[in-house]
């Protein structure tokens, strides 16, 4: 029952006692340390018994279930304040001065060392996420990942999460009704310099105060219990939760053995103020009807009754050995020890579980158009608003919508579309049909089904074109083999690939997989290609044999094939014009197959009347269709197909069948784990390349020191006990053995969620440089890499405590575009935006240290550069070409072999 309101306190007994103490086997912390000030005013509106029951109500859970009866010595003081003696009780009694007021997860636990339930509590929340995490694959890399704790309590495990994933966490919203709680997680936000991440909301989880769609995930330990209607829970956390996001939660639930009665069950919810007390299948059922999918249950009631023996064993090692005086309330403790008798009891015979429940929001899906082929889908978290036969609400409006080539979807269109559409799928090849600016203001992502499939199919299709153009092929149809005089020198007017050279404008996917295509046939081809200069990509002209020409014209001009494959918008329409084709030889010729208007009709009409060119093949023309009197018809320079580089009914189907998948990568519904692998593959053959190349150059030891690339919910990292010469990339762990390693890692990724890879080293010159007073100096054009990029950290002896994370952070954070932390008397951490980045940083780190040092050993006068021109070198030595690992990387990995 409940306190009563009107009582008063009594002067001479408080709850728990400052003087009690635990024994060095528990730690020396005080029990409790609860006063008469935790005994307020009993009218206070705040008092828990004032509101509705809420999270900071289930003190009886844990508390006695009844006081005894019999001898009124045994009837404990009345509690004003139960939230606050429930927390102490929780944080010194149980707790080990933690701030987690959950049950734990024990696997690998230690119950006997001090703190062991903190732990617990803490691997339970650990738990949780991860899982979470796994049920959303598509969130692990994100850097905005945003959940809802519903009943947060004090903000402990928020806390917890956003300090371990800061690069990934963005926000967190604390919703609860307690207020004492919610100022607790205020202030603990604040202290922890996380205010700007985690919002504290002082509501209720039955009427949660957000619009529908606004977290990743929502989540909640031990805080359902006491709510009123358990259905109105579900629904709540539906509505606020994204379309394919994660509806993750542990609580107590009542029993489902059969030898219990309805009766016994029912007087155990009674007791408790329990309403809607529902066993593991009821909560699953529930949860279902509120329109969650995939909904599971997870037993974790062995490790509760863990967590009730270990609170028996300490309060009854309080009552053995703790002090008895005057202001010890041993009543209380008592009656602790009876009620977790009888819960563990309860446990053993059913009465209660206590387990996870995790569970999908399903997407939304609205086909426009009729497809080529039947549109079969598979994945049942994925739901057809136009289909009865899937259960979907009367009104519900989609989150992904799908069209073709021919749905025209212009502004008005798009703005028309439903706020819930944040996805559309468009089955073709182009994107003309789409006002692309509209959907990014609308914040909609567009995504093409069949992407592939086209691709191979333009690609294959446009190679023929190349090679029947340059053998002035269709010139040759019907034209006999001569009958007599005959020689060697008849018809060879054509070229072949590999005497000509094949000029692209763009390079896309099409076009990256054409100029492959023709390495594989003609390896010397000279091939060059046009883009903006700030698109030009200097890794593919290298691993193509590409040559970049800065201006259409240039191109042209040494063209013997002209190739648009550019997407067509405002800024490429007519972009092969007059002047451009004026730049063409009479024996060059033009092929499209992109769009019609990216070529200027009349201009190209008038190329091919004068032979200024020599052919024309295309595959789209502008007007598309081309109006059956069109002089182009005519010209017998000119082969006109019907947009047909893709008519196969293998793209058809790829069409479709796409779909789904993109759907499931979007969302991350399933079919993204096979990415996640290849790109872990990727990853960790860069790491291993790492290891080596810093044993290779001298550079590591022995086993010390580390590397990390960021992948999923956290990172690869060293294995630790190995030499870096001999790492291969299985070898490396997502979970470091050493605790320095991670502490380091963790804040610079927390500090700066852009870096994907941090490398730290002791390396001679660059630990000898971090022990100078001046420090790093910029005086060689090498180190312009560095120039205004390096912070500094003061030494703080050996990272091997968690609470270094925030000033190593802030540290990292003090200088704008940081790529280096040079630790004083320690060493330093390179990091970049991928693995090569960081290791050819490291590498030119340590060469500039080595300079340093010997111009100081040298006695004679520095000579500083001009300021000017190191911010000129500096802001050059990012540019594409010269970026760290931009033209390295791929030399160095050749110098390794892991066979």
């Amino acid at each position: 029952m409940p306190p009563n309101p009107n009582s008063k306190p009594a002067e001479d007994v408080i709850c728990i006692a400052d003087q009690f103490h635990f024994s060095s086997f528990f730690s020396s912390t005080n029990l409790a340390g609860l006063d008469i000030d935790d005994d307020e005013s009993v009218n206070t509106p705040n008092s828990p018994y004032n509101h509705r029951p809420s999270r900071s109500d289930s003190v009886s859970i844990i508390g006695p279930e009844e006081q005894v009866s019999g001898d009124a010595r045994l009837k404990p003081h009345t509690i004003a304040n139960p939230d606050r003696v429930k927390l102490k009780f929780y944080s010194n009694v149980l707790g080990d001065n933690s701030t987690f007021i959950h049950y734990g997860k024990w696997d690998g636990l230690d119950q006997d060392q001090p703190g062991a339930y903190g732990r617990a509590s803490e691997a339970m929340t650990d738990y949780m996420y991860n899982l979470s995490m796994s049920l959303l694959p598509h969130r692990m890399d994100s850097n905005d990942f945003s959940y809802i704790d519903l009943g947060s309590g004090t903000g402990a495990s928020a806390i917890h999460l956003v300090q371990k994933h800061s690069a990934t966490i963005s926000k967190v919203t604390c919703l609860n009704l307690c207020k004492e709680q919610n100022d607790m997680a205020i202030d603990s936000a604040s202290e922890m310099d996380m205010s700007d991440r985690i919002d504290v909301v002082e509501a209720s989880f039955e009427e949660i105060p957000f619009e529908e769609n606004q977290y990743d995930l929502a989540f909640s330990q031990d805080a359902f219990i006491h709510a009123l209607t358990k259905k109105k829970v579900y629904a709540e956390a539906y509505r606020v939760t994204k379309p394919g996001g994660a509806f993750v939660f542990c609580d107590l639930m009542c029993g489902d053995n059969p030898d219990l009665t309805v009766q016994e069950l029912a007087q155990f919810a009674e007791r408790n103020r329990i309403n809607d007390w529902l066993n593991p299948s009821q909560i699953i059922k529930t949860c279902e009807e509120v329109g969650f999918k995939d909904v599971k249950f997870i037993n974790l009631t062995t490790d509760l009754r863990i967590s009730f023996q270990l609170m028996l064993k300490k309060v009854t090692f309080v009552l053995e050995h703790g002090d008895s005086g005057p202001n010890v309330n041993r009543v209380l403790l008592m009656n602790y020890r009876d009620s977790i008798c009888r819960r563990i009891t309860q446990i053993e015979r059913g009465v209660f579980k206590w387990g996870l429940i995790h569970a999908r929001k399903p997407v939304f899906m609205e086909l426009t158009v009729k497809t080529p082929v039947p549109f079969v889908k598979t994945n049942h978290l994925i739901l057809d608003v136009n289909k009865p036969s899937q259960k979907v609400e009367e009104g519900q409006e989609p989150n992904v919508v799908v069209v073709d080539i021919l749905k025209k979807m212009q502004k008005e269109q798009i703005d028309a579309l439903p706020s819930t559409v944040e996805l559309l799928i468009t089955m073709s090849a182009g994107l003309d049909h789409i006002d692309l600016d509209a959907c990014k203001a609308k914040g909609i992502i567009v995504k093409q089904s069949g992407r592939d499939a086209i691709t191979n199919h333009v690609i294959q299709y446009t190679l023929c074109f190349i090679t029947l153009g340059l053998r002035d092929a269709f010139n040759q149809l019907g034209v006999a083999f001569p009958s007599k005089g005959w020689n060697l020198n008849w018809n060879c007017e054509g070229k072949s690939l590999t005497s000509c050279t094949i000029a692209i404008v763009g390079l896309g996917l099409i076009a990256k997989g054409l100029i492959a295509e023709i390495r594989k046939l003609a390896p010397d081809t000279r091939i060059i290609y046009t883009v903006p200069k700030h698109r030009r990509d200097f890794d593919v002209e290298s691993k193509l044999k590409l040559e970049y020409v800065e201006k259409l014209t240039d191109l042209a001009s040494q063209a013997d094939v002209l190739l648009p494959l550019c997407s067509l918008n405002k800024s490429t329409e007519h972009l092969i014009d007059k002047e451009i084709l004026g730049c063409l030889r009479p024996e060059a010729g033009i092929i499209n197959v992109s769009r019609g208007k990216v070529v200027d009709t009349d201009a190209l009409t008038e190329a091919l009347e004068n032979k200024s060119i020599r052919y024309a093949i295309l595959d789209c023309t502008y007007p598309e269709p081309l109006p059956a009197d069109h002089p182009l018809w005519k010209k017998d320079n000119c082969f006109i197909f019907p947009h047909y580089a893709t008519n196969t009914m293998d793209v058809r189907e790829k069409l479709v069948t796409d779909i789904q998948p993109i759907i499931e990568d979007h969302y991350g519904l399933g079919h993204s784990d096979a990415r996640q692998k290849a790109e872990e593959k990727i990853l960790r053959y860069d790491l291993a390349v790492a290891h080596r190349l810093t044993a290779k150059y001298g550079m590591d030891m022995l086993v010390w020191n580390h590397i990390s690339a960021r992948h999923r919910s956290g990172c690869l990292i060293t294995p630790g006990r190995k030499m870096w010469g001999t790492i291969n990339p299985e070898d490396l762990v997502f979970s470091s053995s050493n605790v320095t390693a991670d502490i380091i890692h963790e804040a610079i990724y927390s500090a700066r969620p852009d870096v994907k890879a941090v490398i730290h080293l002791h390396t001679p010159a660059a630990t000898a440089v971090s022990c100078l007073e001046e420090g790093f100096q910029t005086i060689t054009q090498d180190s312009a890499y560095f120039y205004g990029k390096v912070a500094t950290y003061e030494w703080d002896g050996v990272s091997d405590d968690a609470s270094e994370k925030p000033a190593l952070a802030k540290a990292v954070k003090s200088v704008k575009g940081c790529n280096t932390l040079l630790m004083y008397n320690h060493g330093f951490a390179c990091f970049g935006s991928s693995v090569k980045e960081a290791w050819v940083l490291a590498y030119y780190f340590e060469r500039c240290c080595e300079t340093q040092l010997r111009v100081m050993q040298s006695g004679g006068k520095l000579r500083r550069p001009n300021k000017i021109v190191m911010e000129k070198a500096a802001e050059a030595s990012y540019l594409p070409e010269f970026a760290p690992g931009a033209q390295e990387w791929e030399a160095l990995c050749g110098e390794v072999s892991f066979d």
